[in-house]
């Protein structure tokens, strides 16, 4: 569990979702890694960040429709972010 929430990029999907029960994956490449294009982080969400975290149970994911919200297990992942302090530094959208 602890290893899905030690990246910053899952933590930022996370975030997303504190102020938003479901959010859309494009949206996600926007704001989640302030260093990478949208076409990267999404590649990198599809492919590493959004299957790891549903496999924990905090997100649910669906690939085809390409939105992402609040899993079975979300209320684990924001307790232990808020307990464990780590940072959810929010990005603002990219043009």
């Amino acid at each position: 569990m602890f290893d899905s929430l030690a990246h910053a990029t899952r933590r930022r999907v996370l975030a997303e979702l504190t102020d938003s029960t479901d959010v859309s994956v494009d949206s996600l490449s926007r704001r989640t890694d302030p260093d990478a294009s949208p076409e990267t982080t999404r590649t990198t969400l599809y492919h590493a960040h959004l299957p790891k975290l549903e496999r924990n149970g905090f997100i649910w994911w669906d690939r085809e429709e390409g939105a992402v919200g609040r899993g079975p297990r979300w209320d684990t992942a924001e307790s232990v972010l808020a307990a464990a302090d780590y940072p959810t530094e929010r990005l603002t959208s990219r043009p």
